[in-house]
C-alpha cells in the first residue's frame, strides 16, 4: 500500500496519506500481511517494490494499492514518486516508477493478483511533457494495460480520464472501496462494481471507475 501526496506546490494532494492508512487497516482486518509506505521518492518506491516482491512470492492472494499522481506516456503507465524532476520526456523512465514493474511482481503470487490504482489525479506536470512528445497520446490519466492476464486491475476512473482527490478524509474511490471491502462473502468483481456505482453517484456522474478482470474462478 503506497500513498504519495506531499508533492508540493501545484502537485500537492491532500488524501493519499489517509487513503493508505485506512486501506492498510482494512486489508489487515481482511487477513493480509500489509506493507504500507507514504510519500516515497524514487529510491523509496524501488525499495518498496523489492520488499513487496519478496513478500508476495508464492502468496495465495496478493494486492497492490497505490494512491497518488500517475501518468501515461507513449503507451506506458508510470507512478509518480515524491520529488520527481520532469523537464522532458527523456526524464520519465529515470524519475518515475513503471506500473508494469508492479504487475510483474504481482505475478509472483500463486493465487489471486489484484492491483488497485487510485492514481489518475489531474497532473499539471504531464501536459507539457505530452505536448513535447511525438509519441504521447492526447489522453489524460492512465491507459488500460496491454497484457493483464491473471490479474484484476481496478482503476479509480476510466482510461484517459482524471479522478477527484476529494474534499473529505479519502478520495471518492477509496471511500467507496472502504465501504464495500469488508462485506462478508462478496465476490471481488461484484464488490468493485459496487465501488464503481458509489463513486459514480458521489461524483454526480463525473467519475466512473474501470475494472479489468482476467481471473479464473471467484475470490
Amino acid at each position: 500500500v503506497i500513498g504519495n501526496g506531499h508533492y508540493g506546490g501545484r502537485l500537492e494532494l491532500t488524501n493519499p496519506g489517509n487513503d493508505a492508512a485506512d486501506v492498510s487497516k482494512a486489508l489487515t482486518a481482511a487477513g493480509f500481511d500489509v506493507i504500507v509506505r507514504t510519500d516515497l521518492d524514487k529510491r523509496g518506491m524501488d525499495r518498496a517494490f523489492s520488499e513487496f516482491a519478496q513478500k508476495v512470492s508464492g502468496a495465495d492472494a496478493a494486492v497492490f494499492y497505490y494512491s497518488g499522481h500517475a501518468m501515461e506516456l507513449a503507451g506506458k503507465n508510470y507512478l509518480m514518486p515524491i520529488g520527481a524532476q520532469l523537464k522532458g520526456e527523456s526524464d520519465v523512465p529515470y524519475e518515475l516508477s513503471r506500473a508494469d514493474d508492479v504487475l510483474d511482481e504481482l505475478r509472483r503470487a500463486n493465487g489471486v493478483k489484484i492491483a488497485i490504482l487510485d492514481s489518475c489525479r489531474d497532473n499539471p506536470v504531464a501536459d507539457p511533457i505530452k505536448a513535447q512528445s511525438r509519441t504521447a497520446g492526447n489522453s489524460r490519466g492512465m491507459k488500460m494495460f496491454d497484457k493483464p492476464q491473471g490479474l484484476l486491475i481496478a482503476f479509480s476512473t476510466q482510461a484517459g480520464k482524471t479522478a477527484a482527490d476529494g474534499s473529505g478524509r479519502n478520495s471518492p474511490f477509496t471511500a467507496a472501496f472502504l465501504r464495500n471491502v469488508a462485506t462478508p462473502g462478496l465476490e471481488i468483481g461484484q464488490m468493485f462494481r459496487r465501488v464503481a456505482r458509489d463513486v459514480y453517484d458521489a461524483t454526480r456522474m463525473e467519475q466512473l471507475p474501470e475494472l479489468s478482470v482476467s481471473l479464473l474462478g471467484e475470490f
